[in-house]
This record gives C-alpha cells, sequence and structure tokens, in this order.
C-alpha cells in the first residue's frame, strides 16, 4: 500500500508541474500545473539528467521544502544543530529528487483533475482525482497549500487516499533515528548514503 502511495505520489507530482510562482489561489497552482505538465511529460527524448532537473525545479518552485523537511524531522527538529539542519534540508532536497525523478519516466497516460476545494483557516485542500489509462480506478490525491511568507503558494503536503505523505516520511525518519540511538547523525549517514553525499567538513 505505501509503495503504491509513493508511486501515485510521483504521478501526481509529474501531473503538476511548472506553473508554480503565478498563480493566484490554490486552485489555480494545481490546474495551471497540470495542464502544462501533460505535453511536457509526453516527450519521450528527454535524458535522465533532465527529468531530475525539472523534478529539482518542480520541487523548489512549488513545494515548501523546508517546511516539510522540519515536519518529517519530528521530535529531532527540538535537538539538531544549525548545522546538522542546514545539511539535513540540503539532502532532504537531494534525497526526495532521487526518489521520485525516475517515477517520471513510468508516466502512461494519467491525467489530474481538481474535483473540490475547501479552505481551513490558513490552509486550503485541493481535491484532486487522477484518472487512469485502460479502465484502471481513478486514485484520490488531495493537495495542501498554503501562501508563504513571500505571498507565493506552495504544497505543504500530499494526501493519496488517506495516507499523508509526510506523516509517512516522519515515521520512516523517526524509526530511522530510533535505531540509531536516537541521534540525528544516524539519519544523516542514511540520507547521505542514499543521495551518495559525503558527509559536511566541520569548520
Amino acid at each position: 500500500m505505501l509503495r503504491r502511495a509513493f508511486l501515485t505520489f510521483a504521478l501526481a507530482l509529474s501531473l503538476s508541474w511548472p506553473a508554480l510562482a503565478s498563480a493566484d489561489g490554490p486552485r489555480d497552482l494545481i490546474e495551471g500545473m497540470a495542464q502544462q505538465a501533460i505535453s511536457v511529460l509526453g516527450a519521450k527524448d528527454r535524458s535522465d539528467a533532465d527529468i531530475k532537473s525539472k523534478f529539482h525545479q518542480l520541487l523548489v518552485g512549488g513545494f515548501n521544502v523546508q517546511g516539510i523537511g522540519r515536519f518529517v524531522l519530528g521530535r529531532a527538529a527540538r535537538d539538531i544543530t544549525p548545522e546538522q539542519n542546514a545539511e539535513y534540508i540540503k539532502l532532504f532536497e537531494e534525497y526526495v529528487v532521487g526518489i521520485y525523478a525516475n517515477r517520471f519516466k513510468e508516466y502512461s497516460g494519467e491525467t489530474l483533475e481538481v474535483i473540490g476545494e475547501k479552505s481551513l483557516d490558513d490552509v486550503t485542500i485541493v481535491n484532486t482525482r487522477i484518472n487512469r489509462p485502460n479502465g484502471a480506478p481513478p486514485v484520490l490525491v488531495d493537495w495542501k497549500v498554503k501562501k508563504g511568507d513571500g505571498g507565493q503558494w506552495r504544497v505543504e503536503d500530499v494526501i493519496i487516499e488517506q495516507v499523508s505523505m509526510s506523516i509517512s516520511q516522519r515515521s520512516e525518519f523517526a524509526s530511522v533515528i530510533q535505531n540509531g540511538g536516537g541521534r540525528i547523525e544516524a539519519l544523516l549517514n542514511q540520507l547521505r548514503s542514499r543521495t551518495g553525499t559525503r558527509a559536511a567538513k566541520a569548520n
């Protein structure tokens, strides 16, 4: 179930780039990105490096990466040093890009349709449905969108069939830290390994 959710997450992201900063509202953000994505994903000659670059642009342009990163860090965020935090945010960004960039190649004609919108205080939930080809049942995806300090709308979480991707990632990171004796360094080491990044040098 979790693997299917993450695959759907990647497809949802694939269907939602790149009109990020110019959206007038949460629904405009999601609809605008989806409309422009189809022609981009339809190209068959895109290299792996180009796919990764486009995904990176999507992530940093449309998502509150630092906010999500702090949330999925959980309780460990209280103990992390500024130096560790700076490295962690960079590693988290690379980790997410690395996981989902290759999923772009699995696009096979899915379309994303906005079916609702609900405002909850300063957060808006945009309800969408991923319509899949060949008679496969659609997948419901909710986007938690919030306006940042710069006045631009940013995605805070993606919820697939009632499974929050942020909460799922938080649970995984908490397990890594716990198994590493409660040390944030255990998580940093795993992220370094998964992203092929060397440990930051101490000043």
